[in-house]
């Protein structure tokens, strides 16, 4: 396979049609056979996996040159999930706007082509993935939540914690699932998974979200601050999945379709939970 057919198979899978601004091939590559891929990865992870035979490095965190559009990512895709819980899309963009505006801002003092300019000072083919398999890992934890609440009204954040711990990313992580606000036994309401658009946007976005019906937030991490505004808020509930665990359900979808196309695959970097097709959230 080449970069940019890997590429495209995240890109199906996560039903889009385009490359997102935190999705890069920062060295290309052809004749792709075995990969090293992992959450977090570095120059000296590169330099390894050239030493020992790769062909592809793959990153999930990876940030290249396009992430100075990242606050128009975090725009659209914030936008549209608060407008897909049922808020309307004008309140939505006032809620994610600040916050959008403010990521782009930071992204001015990063140096965001380092990683990819060693890449192919040493010619290792280097693929950044992330909102494509955020969105996929989103889509699989919220099909699972819908089936623990739907005709369920009574669901508790105990039981929720529980359907999380089903999948075999989660249940491998060395972080296991918290509840950050409300008890085991809070009502979760309506469940919303937000592991997509880039980063968190803020207590403002999470407030909002609770005004307009949503009961239980299911975030891969959330700061203090904000923890302490959704608490005073008094109306929702906040449960932390743990960031390695989230990220590994939609990565691994993706590793697990480049193998079956014939690729070798090593996971390393925070990967939890192995190939997917072991990762049914009915699992006995």
């Amino acid at each position: 396979m080449t970069t940019r057919e890997m590429v495209n198979v995240a890109l199906r899978l996560a039903g889009l049609e385009e490359d997102t601004v935190d999705t890069e091939i920062g060295c290309e590559g052809t004749c792709i056979k075995r990969v090293l891929a992992g959450i977090d990865m570095d120059n000296a992870t590169l330099l390894a996996a050239k030493d020992r035979g790769y062909d592809c490095v793959v990153e999930h965190h990876g940030i290249m040159g396009r992430a100075v559009r990242i606050g128009d990512q975090m725009l659209k895709d914030q936008m549209m999930r608060m407008y897909d819980f049922g808020v309307p899309i004008n309140v939505a963009q006032k809620a994610i706007a600040k916050r959008a505006k403010q990521e782009s801002e930071k992204m001015h003092s990063k140096n965001l082509n380092r990683q990819a300019d060693f890449a192919r000072l040493i010619q290792m083919p280097y693929i950044g993935l992330h909102t494509p398999a955020d969105l996929i890992g989103q889509a699989i934890v919220q099909e699972r939540m819908d089936e623990l609440t739907r005709d369920r009204p009574f669901t508790t954040l105990q039981e929720v914690v529980d359907a999380l711990g089903e999948f075999p990313e989660v249940r491998t992580a060395l972080q296991s699932p918290a509840i950050r606000v409300g008890q085991p036994d809070s009502y979760a309401g309506r469940v919303c998974v937000l592991f997509a658009g880039v980063t968190g946007g803020g207590a403002q976005v999470y407030k909002t979200f609770f005004d307009y019906g949503v009961g239980t937030l299911i975030m891969m991490h959330m700061p203090e601050d904000d923890i302490k505004a959704l608490t005073e808020h008094n109306k929702g509930n906040v449960i932390i999945a743990g960031h390695m665990a989230s990220d590994s359900i939609g990565m691994n979808r993706i590793l697990d379709a480049w193998e079956a196309e014939g690729l070798e695959i090593t996971r390393i970097g925070g990967l939890t939970g192995g190939k997917a097709e072991n990762n049914s959230s009915n699992e006995e």
